[in-house]
């Protein structure tokens, strides 16, 4: 079922999965604890070393949530992979996330604002991007959120180039997480993390699980209770 929520930190209202809005309400170590118990550790879709960039540095409350829309950047020199038919902008879906794979080490930028306008025209919630982005005020003022490593000046195309849209990409060196087209990605200051499309609904429901007892411990907390006989008593540990 599709529902129509508006994103945070985005002014756009935005048709997302009913589950995608349910993560709106989990914390990122809560998909981590339900991906750990599903066997997915020891990175539980974990992507490190990329941060929020805009609407604003690493502040305030964006979050985004939504079907990978994958896109793998390879050197500009590669001839042999292949060549898209199509500008990965416009044939990102609505509702998603973009997610590139850049080279590793490159110094130039893989995105920039107009790349924001038109993806935010279509309607994606946002870009996660394994490396650099570059126009960064372009991107502030459409409040667009784009989550990167660093930022640069340099232009893509004198440097990389698109090859593939809608493949599994690996977006991190320190973390093996693949990340396959229409896994969902959720993003905000505390990190990213991918969720594999077969596991979605058992997240939902372990994280769930979790919010509610988090918020008892929270409230014992604030009452004055002990660290060892709240969790004791709400966590079983």
């Amino acid at each position: 079922m599709d529902i129509s929520v508006p994103s945070v930190g985005f002014h756009a209202t935005l048709k997302v999965s009913s589950a995608s809005f349910r993560l709106l309400e989990s914390h990122d170590f809560h998909i981590a604890d339900a991906l750990i118990k599903l066997g997915k550790g020891p990175w539980a879709g974990y992507i490190p070393g990329i941060e929020l960039w805009s609407p604003t540095y690493c502040e305030g409350d964006t979050r985004i949530v939504g079907p990978a829309f994958t896109v793998k950047m390879v050197d500009k020199s590669d001839t042999t992979s292949p060549v898209p038919t199509e500008h990965f902008a416009d044939a990102a879906h609505e509702g998603s996330v973009i997610v590139i794979s850049a080279p590793p080490g490159v110094r130039n930028a893989v995105w920039g604002g107009l790349m924001s306008a038109r993806a935010q025209s279509k309607g994606c919630q946002g870009v996660v991007i394994d490396g650099n982005v570059r126009d960064l005020n372009e991107h502030r003022q459409m409040k667009f959120p784009v989550f990167a490593r660093s930022h640069s000046i340099l232009p893509q195309n004198a440097f990389v180039r698109p090859s593939e849209v809608q493949v599994p990409i690996t977006l991190s060196r320190e973390s093996p997480v693949i990340v396959h087209p229409g896994d969902i990605i959720v993003a905000d200051l505390d990190g990213i993390v991918a969720i594999p499309q077969d596991l979605v609904e058992q997240v939902i429901m372990n994280c769930e699980k979790y919010v509610a007892i988090d918020d008892q411990c929270m409230e014992a907390l604030k009452e004055g209770h002990g660290v060892k006989e709240t969790f004791a008593k709400y966590r079983g540990t």
